[in-house]
């Protein structure tokens, strides 16, 4: 059962959730994100990283206001995080129960109370020491991550169940089988566990987030600050108040019975577990109670807990300052038999791809050889050899690798620039040049790299690029002549203002103007030409004419005309 979602008309193509997934489980097809569920651990990193909110938690919100719109028994479980959470008043936690009781649950638990069943349940296998480690099972995505990825490691897992549904089954057992309990927490791996092995869908009726528990609030118009003090129901689970921080289950079995032949070690973050668990396959610890998060400091730091990255550090500090350091006074119950679960190994298996194929997915980006494999980790990978794997396996069909791109990018961008027959050059506000292309380089007799960093000054006069930059507007079609290189040029400087740079564009027209000053010369003398022979006419007429008595009036209009239409005709373009 998936419990994140993707909305494809948020996606913006920048792919940051490919890149932070620990495990690759996100793809993208057809120019949008999307994820394989049997692939992912619901860590929830991708939620934390999406810019746009296209990723999303799929709530049971809904049927949590359906069952109290209904009147039926409701009961919230609330995750040991809260404390930190929601402990920001000077009533603190008291409130937020309050808060609940307005929405509509008919009571507010804690899920520590199962915490202590499980603390108890971790206990009794320090005291048999069969174990060569112990491992907690806590925190469903490292559980997943487990599953999915190191079945090696199975052996070492504590075989109980979450606080989540220890908690349920006793809430079942107490208010009776047709209550309907809904856990409240940080966690995006919750919403699964319950259908997993690891969970019990016939106790957890539905899984709630801190953040959207906040909305809802919000939406009732209920202020948590303004509510008066409820006390807590049920009893107080004293230090296994804890599991909600890094630590805080070594912190509850330690007050209690202590490790035995067993060091205690934690471990947070998805990389760091995945360290470990590589430590592990080596056979390099042995007699550890080792406690595993996925999440950086605990669940007060979950995807959904709402809260900034800094409110872990308050976070940590509100739950200590709330926590009885004790271990409490367990009632008599036989969870024995009920704490127990059991880890699968992968339902799919994914191959490992062959030398061959590695090295063909490596050949496609020119990463052939190893000092082409820069291994920077832009694209999410640790190695370029990596993401070579993940291709193969059909993860990654995306170029990601960000400097294949630039550099395949820059080699366009150069084959385009020097096989244009314009100059192009680029200014700053400065007039230094930034850009220099071949054309400019043969025209101008400068290399390209002596006349990127140097003055424009130094080349041509910059009254035409000062103005655009004082105007802010671009300037076309202006002709500028430079007698210093025997050119004339038609151009036009566009203003780039997010880059604040101007782009030159000199399409050089000196041939074209020598050809039309070799046209213009030739109908001048074309027009010299005529007025000699208009002028002898004349003569010629004039003589005729006093011999015949005619005026020369009209002959003289006629051959004129004639001249002009020699200048006229095919003028200037």
């Amino acid at each position: 059962m998936a419990s994140i979602g993707f909305k494809k008309a948020r996606c913006m193509n920048c792919y940051k959730c490919v890149r932070v997934c620990p495990v690759k489980a996100i793809h993208v097809k057809g120019g949008h994100a999307a994820y394989t569920a049997d692939e992912c651990i619901l860590c929830g990193q991708c939620l934390k990283a999406c810019p746009q909110n296209t990723i999303v938690y799929l709530s049971d919100i809904g049927k949590v206001k359906a069952f109290i719109a209904e009147g039926a028994n409701v009961v919230a479980s609330l995750d040991p995080a809260y404390l930190g959470i929601f402990g920001d008043t000077e009533q603190g936690t008291g409130q937020l129960r309050d808060s609940l009781y307005r929405l509509g649950f008919t009571h507010v638990r804690e899920t520590a109370e199962g915490a202590a069943y499980v603390t108890r349940a971790y206990e009794a296998l320090i005291e048999k020491g069969q174990m060569k480690n112990i491992i907690t099972s806590a925190c469903p995505a490292v559980n997943e991550l487990v599953e999915k990825y190191y079945p090696e490691i199975i052996p070492m897992m504590a075989p109980v169940v979450s606080p989540m549904t220890a908690h349920a089954r006793m809430l079942k057992e107490e208010y009776g089988p047709d209550v309907k309990v809904v856990y409240i927490g940080s966690c995006a791996a919750r919403g699964r566990e319950v259908w997993t092995g690891g969970g019990d869908r016939r106790v957890v009726d539905g899984v709630l987030d801190f953040s959207e528990l906040a909305e809802w609030l919000e939406e009732e118009g209920i202020d948590r600050k303004s509510c008066p003090f409820s006390p807590r129901e049920g009893g107080n689970a004293k230090v296994n108040g804890l599991y909600g921080v890094s630590g805080g289950i070594l912190s509850s079995i330690g007050a209690d019975r202590g490790f035995g032949k067993y060091q205690s070690l934690y471990v947070d973050g998805v990389e760091p577990v995945r360290e470990l668990f590589e430590c592990l396959k080596r056979d390099e610890l042995e007699n550890c109670v080792i406690e595993l998060s996925a999440c950086v400091g605990g669940c007060i730091n979950g995807p959904l807990a709402g809260g900034k990255a800094r409110d872990r550090f308050r976070a940590r500090i509100y739950t200590n300052q709330k926590i009885i350091r004790q271990f409490p006074e367990l009632p008599e119950m036989d969870f024995s038999d009920r704490l127990i679960r059991s880890f699968n190994g992968p339902d799919r298996y994914i191959p490992e791809p062959t030398e061959e194929a590695i090295m063909e997915a490596l050949r496609a980006e020119g990463k052939d050889t190893p000092e082409k494999q820069l291994n920077c980790g832009a694209c999410g990978f640790k190695t370029c050899r990596d993401r070579a794997v993940a291709v193969c396996q059909g993860k990654d069909p995306l170029n990601m690798c960000i400097p294949s791109l630039y550099q395949k990018t820059k080699s366009i961008s150069d084959v385009i620039l020097s096989v244009m027959p314009s100059l192009i050059l680029t200014v700053d506000e400065d007039m230094t040049i930034t850009e220099f292309n071949n054309a400019a380089e043969v025209a101008w007799k400068v290399p390209r790299d002596k006349a990127i960093g140097k003055k424009l000054d130094a080349f041509i006069p910059t009254e035409h690029f000062e103005k655009v930059f004082r105007e802010k507007r671009s300037a076309v079609n202006i002709k500028v002549a430079y007698e210093k290189y025997q050119m004339v040029t038609m151009q036009n400087i566009i203003y780039l203002r997010e880059q604040h740079l101007a782009l030159g564009i000199f399409r050089d027209i000196t041939a074209k103007e020598n050809e039309r000053e070799r046209r213009k010369q030739m109908k001048l003398n074309a027009v010299d030409m005529a007025q000699k022979v208009i002028d002898k006419q004349m003569m010629v007429a004039q003589e005729i004419a006093g011999l015949l008595g005619e005026t020369t009036a009209e002959t003289k209009m006629t051959l004129t005309k004639m001249r002009d239409s020699i200048i006229d005709d095919g003028d200037d373009e």
